[in-house]
């Protein structure tokens, strides 16, 4: 496995993360428009915040997280992002396999998104000043990806690479 400073440069993992979160686009896209329908029509209007963000956690962040995992965990390791900048992930048993990618994916991706979300469940709506616990949440849904940036500009490793035991390294065939 890659440590330090080996493996991928940073811009490219940075751009491959941006083209991969681009691709997620066509999915929000089609769950949010579906949700828009639901609110229109009334049959959302029961819904209580926490019944709608575990809707919100079960068709945005599961499917997105779980297909994300699925591309490292394929033949080439490698989410679409990855795969166009010709990077893969690796572990120290080469490929990384379906329970790493899925946790280096859930720290990556849906630990964060879900955390930003239950701070947002509780602003929306409310006619209060937000308790302590709603900013110590935003804090820290933003300190993970801030996190894993440093990391990943400074020793080459974010958070999700060093918590998987995972790294990025160039696809087999390419120069590094």
């Amino acid at each position: 496995m890659a440590r330090g400073r080996e493996g991928a440069g940073s811009g490219a993992r940075v751009l491959g993360t941006l083209i991969d979160l681009a691709c997620m686009l066509p999915w929000i896209g089609v769950v949010a428009a579906a949700g828009a329908v639901l609110v229109a029509t009334g049959v959302t209007s029961a819904m209580d915040d926490v019944t709608g963000n575990v809707v919100g956690f079960i068709t945005v962040i599961v499917p997105i997280t779980i297909a994300a995992a699925g591309f490292d965990e394929a033949a080439r390791h490698a989410t679409p992002g990855k795969r166009l900048l010709r990077l893969r992930v690796v572990s120290r048993s080469g490929g990384p396999g379906f329970s790493r990618s899925l946790l280096r994916n859930a720290i990556k991706y849906a630990f964060a998104w879900e955390l930003a979300h239950t701070a947002i469940f509780a602003l929306v709506g409310s006619t209060t000043a937000p308790p302590l616990w709603v900013a110590v949440v935003l804090v820290v849904a933003y300190s993970i990806p801030v996190v894993s940036l440093v990391l990943l500009l400074v020793t080459g490793r974010p958070l999700h690479d060093r918590l998987a035991r995972t790294s990025v390294a160039p696809a087999l065939g390419t120069a590094a």
